[in-house]
């Protein structure tokens, strides 16, 4: 089965776009905004984070307390959790590894980005693979090449166990940018694909299956070996792991993370000084998560709108 519609052989269009207009704004009832932030007992400020970027911050959001003497819940959950800590407004901070989407831009809410994590392209150790371009990536992943055998290199040969195994975590739909800058949207990927519900999946299955192609964080991939071992391709001849060309925006896949704070009734100053540390930390964090903070995407002509990335080098 094919991914698109139209000739069997060809290409999928180019991935969607990176961002969302910074200057859009979600409507709300009336009243939601003269509501203050309703914190857990006893807890001076409120986070709810993504998983992505809560092991992250986690030591930086734990410095500030010490330093400061005040008692943060912090809470790990999925861009989804962290979108609905806004809307109801029970946290100061949330953070996500997705640019906003037009839903997420709700009024008063500030974003601010601790930089970029390059998304890697994941195989079976056994395929012989080590790169791929993008235009191959695509097809492997919407269904226009189906076997391994038509990428000479893998050493497969024609026939059902060649057959390729997209394995696809589609999480965030109405968000721009991670995996939308593969395939913009899931219509586009194959119709066989093999959708996995958590990271956790995505590396078991791709671990056990010598004809799957997967992708996730570097991070995560070390984090979750215990599953499983997956083998990063290059792409485009670029490896995920040199944060330079993803520094300089070549390297095309990757997550963004960004955290939130609040003007209006809802702000605290407290709170402001939290997400202004944590973005001026942002160089420290441990070089394990390979987040390319956003001081040097700046130096590399990377555009903000304030604190929040919008646009890539051009």
């Amino acid at each position: 089965m094919f991914g698109l519609a139209g000739a069997a052989h060809a290409a999928p269009e180019l991935g969607g776009r990176p961002f969302s207009p910074p200057g859009d704004e979600v409507v709300m009832p009336d009243g939601w905004d003269k509501k203050k932030i309703q914190r857990p007992d006893g807890a001076d400020l409120a986070l709810a984070i993504d998983q992505q970027l809560y092991p992250a911050l986690l030591p930086l959001v734990q410095a500030f307390s010490r330093q400061t003497g005040l008692k943060v819940a912090i809470q790990e959950g999925t861009c989804g959790v962290a979108a609905g800590a806004l809307s109801e407004r029970s946290a100061d901070i949330t953070g996500m590894c997705c640019p906003p989407g037009p839903l997420d831009r709700l009024p008063g809410v500030r974003y601010h980005t601790i930089g970029i994590s390059a998304i890697a392209l994941i195989v079976h150790p056994a395929n012989p693979l080590t790169d791929v371009t993008m235009d191959q990536a695509r097809r492997l992943f919407g269904g226009q090449t189906r076997s391994w055998a038509d990428l000479p290199v893998s050493g497969m040969v024609a026939g059902p166990a060649s057959d390729v195994r997209a394995v696809t975590r589609l999480h965030c739909k109405p968000r721009p940018g991670h995996w939308r800058l593969l395939l913009d949207n899931e219509n586009q990927f194959s119709q066989e694909m093999h959708e996995v519900p958590a990271i956790r999946d995505m590396i078991a299955e791709v671990a056990r299956s010598r004809t799957a192609i997967g992708y996730e964080t570097l991070w995560h991939i070390a984090d979750n070996a215990r599953l499983g071992v997956v083998k990063p391709l290059k792409l485009n001849g670029l490896d995920p792991a040199d944060r330079k060309s993803l520094a300089q925006g070549r390297y095309p896949l990757y997550r963004v993370m960004n955290i939130t704070s609040w003007s209006g009734t809802a702000a605290d100053p407290r709170a402001a000084k939290l997400a202004a540390w944590l973005v001026d930390n942002a160089p420290t964090l441990d070089p394990a998560f390979a987040i390319v903070p956003a001081q040097e995407l700046r130096s590399r002509g990377w555009s903000f709108d304030g604190d929040e990335i919008v646009a890539p080098p051009k």
